[in-house]
C-alpha cells in the first residue's frame, strides 16, 4: 500500500515538473511568432507608401511598434532567468501581448495609408 502512494506521489511530482518544462519549451515559439509580426511590419514602414504618410500618422505606428519591441525584451527577461513555471508563463503573456501591438501596428498602418 505505501509503495502504491509513494510511486504515486513520485508520478505527482514528475507531471508537475514536465508542465514547467513544456512552459519553457512554448516560450521560444512565443518569442518568435511576436518577433515576425515586428520584422514584418518595420519591413513594411519602409516602403514608398510609408513615407508619403504624415509624420503624425507614422509616429502613432511607431508607438504601436516600440511597444511590441518592450514586450518582447522584457518577455524574453523573465524567460532567461525564471524562478518556476509563473515566470515562464508570464514571458509568454508577454510575448503574446507584443504579438498583439505589433498586429495592431499593422493594422494601423494598412488603414493608414489608405487615406
Amino acid at each position: 500500500m505505501k509503495l502504491k502512494w509513494i510511486l504515486a506521489a513520485s508520478a505527482a511530482a514528475l507531471m508537475f515538473n514536465m508542465s514547467s518544462g513544456a512552459q519553457a519549451f512554448e516560450c521560444p515559439k512565443h518569442f518568435a511568432a511576436a518577433q515576425a509580426a515586428i520584422d514584418k511590419i518595420a519591413e513594411e514602414m519602409k516602403g514608398d507608401m510609408s513615407k508619403k504618410m504624415p509624420k503624425e500618422q507614422m509616429a502613432l505606428v511607431h508607438a504601436l511598434l516600440d511597444d511590441a519591441k518592450t514586450r518582447l525584451t522584457s518577455a524574453k527577461h523573465n524567460h532567461a532567468k525564471p524562478q518556476g513555471a509563473y515566470d515562464h508563463a508570464r514571458a509568454i503573456a508577454k510575448a503574446d501581448a507584443a504579438l498583439g501591438y505589433a498586429t495592431a501596428a499593422d493594422m494601423l498602418h494598412f488603414k493608414m495609408m489608405q487615406m
